[in-house]
């Protein structure tokens, strides 16, 4: 029986935009995932719940962004569980959706990768699952190198090796857009949303439903990204 390669991209998504999408394709590319499920979060435990929109819109906005593509898929499984939204909650009621044979792996940003020590049961995450780490730009090989090893990860070609049962880590070597969902709602707070930054339905979507913003919304197409 083949095995599966499912990669789980969780955030907040608010809102979804192309640095998401350009990172679930890359991990599917480098990775050779057969299906990316996108995970909004539900209660995050590190962010403003001011500055975030309904669980129901992030989860319709995700399902525009990765609509023509049938290896995407959004789960609500955050929407269901106890707040806050811990990741290891969520693998943990993940893990017992799929069959032993499927492989799971976790994507996540490398700022968010450095900070995995201060997650909770960040070992039973390990365990749990491969780990596919977006390098930013500024990617300083000397701090990821002094991390993994923290992580008694040892390097293996062109990925990291763990001990007692743990898992790969793999560092992606395409680098994602560099978009900031924070300077995106700020620009939408302005009046202004850019197709170079959001997926034209997900725009539509904002409009429609006047999110992020007090007034009427523009669209430009020729802004700069970030």
């Amino acid at each position: 029986m083949t095995t599966r390669r499912i990669g789980l991209l969780g955030g907040t998504f608010n809102p979804v935009h192309f640095g998401h999408l350009q990172l679930a394709n890359a991990a599917m590319a480098e990775c050779s995932l057969d299906q990316i499920i996108f995970i909004p979060s539900g209660h995050p435990p590190h962010k403003d719940g001011a500055s975030i929109v309904s669980f129901s819109h992030r989860v319709a906005m995700l399902q525009i962004a990765g609509g023509n593509n049938k290896r995407f898929s959004c789960t609500t499984i955050e929407g269901k569980l106890p707040p806050p939204s811990y990741t290891i909650d969520t693998l943990r009621a993940i893990g017992q959706t799929f069959p032993p044979e499927v492989d799971l792996f976790f994507i996540i940003g490398g700022d968010a990768f450095l900070d995995l020590l201060s997650w909770r049961s960040y070992e039973e995450i390990l365990r749990r699952v491969t780990l596919i780490v977006a390098k930013r730009k500024d990617y300083n090989v000397e701090r990821f190198s002094e991390f993994l090893g923290k992580l008694h990860y040892v390097e293996h070609g062109s990925s990291w090796q763990g001990k007692d049962g743990c898992r790969e880590i793999i560092l992606l070597q395409t680098y994602p857009g560099d978009y900031s969902s924070t300077d995106i709602r700020a620009k939408v707070g302005k009046g202004i949303i850019s197709q170079e930054e959001i997926p034209v339905g997900v725009i539509e979507y904002i409009k429609k439903h006047a999110l992020y913003q007090p007034n009427k919304v523009k669209t430009e197409s020729c802004i700069c990204m970030d």
